[in-house]
């Protein structure tokens, strides 16, 4: 499985021969559980990733799906908290990716799926220190920075509450 759709992704110009190896290799044992357990038959499977050259897959198919009886509950519009109800700080991280082949001032703009790795480069164009708006996830150095800048504390008292420099309830890092 894996070497046909390394070919297949290099025939079909997909990416860079090097990028459909190490994708394919990354990715084919997750790909075959997912098809081992999916309810497409194979010309389904085939015409979802190849187009209706290879097979026929429609979204709008033979879906069936049953709903209870039950009425839906009454809309209740949430009602605010009370003044001086307790209050607590959560802190929520999302879509910080790590690229551990990141470096500063290495191409931003690449044939690649991920950018800003490899040797450098002069001119514009090129990978910033804390991170470049391209193809390219971050450096580790600047999600360091960003949690060097949190409160290490997550007890918060009636002042730090107020003032926002208190620590957090909880994180979620997602």
């Amino acid at each position: 499985v894996g070497r046909v759709a390394s070919r297949l992704c290099q025939e079909l110009r997909l990416a860079r021969p090097p990028v459909c190896r190490q994708a394919v290799q990354l990715f084919q044992g997750d790909v075959v559980a997912a098809w081992a357990r999916s309810v497409l038959r194979p010309p389904e499977a085939c015409g979802l990733l190849l187009g209706p050259g290879c097979g026929h897959w429609d979204i709008l198919g033979a879906w069936n799906l049953s709903l209870p009886a039950a009425p839906k509950p009454p809309v209740r519009p949430p009602t605010p908290p009370p003044p001086g109800a307790p209050t607590a700080r959560i802190l929520f991280l999302t879509d910080l990716h790590w690229d551990r082949q990141y470096v500063p001032g290495s191409a931003a703009a690449c044939p690649d799926p991920l950018c800003c790795r490899g040797a450098l480069r002069e001119g514009p164009g090129t990978a910033g220190f804390w991170g470049t708006y391209s193809k390219c996830d971050l450096p580790l150095h600047t999600i360091d920075a960003l949690l060097a800048q949190l409160p290490n504390s997550t007890s918060h008292t009636s002042n730090s509450s107020r003032n926002g420099t208190g620590g957090f309830a909880a994180a979620y890092w997602t």
